[in-house]
């Protein structure tokens, strides 16, 4: 299989099966609102994410939950 096959392969199963992940930053530019906001949501739990390191990821599913 040539590399620009596997590659289109990949990336076509990336966007069918892979969640679409957002940082803080993103979720302030989506609900606009400002950073502290945002950060009271998630170490409150109200709006789900996860830590990597330092940073909160915020699936775009539990946004989705979190505004309806």
């Amino acid at each position: 299989m040539e590399r620009s096959a596997y590659q289109e392969l990949l990336e076509a199963y990336k966007e069918n099966h892979l969640p679409v992940v957002l940082t803080a930053s993103e979720v302030m530019d989506i609900l606009g609102v400002g950073k502290n906001t945002v950060y009271r949501l998630l170490n409150s739990g109200e709006l789900p994410a996860i830590r990597i390191g330092r940073a909160w990821r915020v699936r775009l599913e539990e946004l989705s939950q979190y505004l309806y």
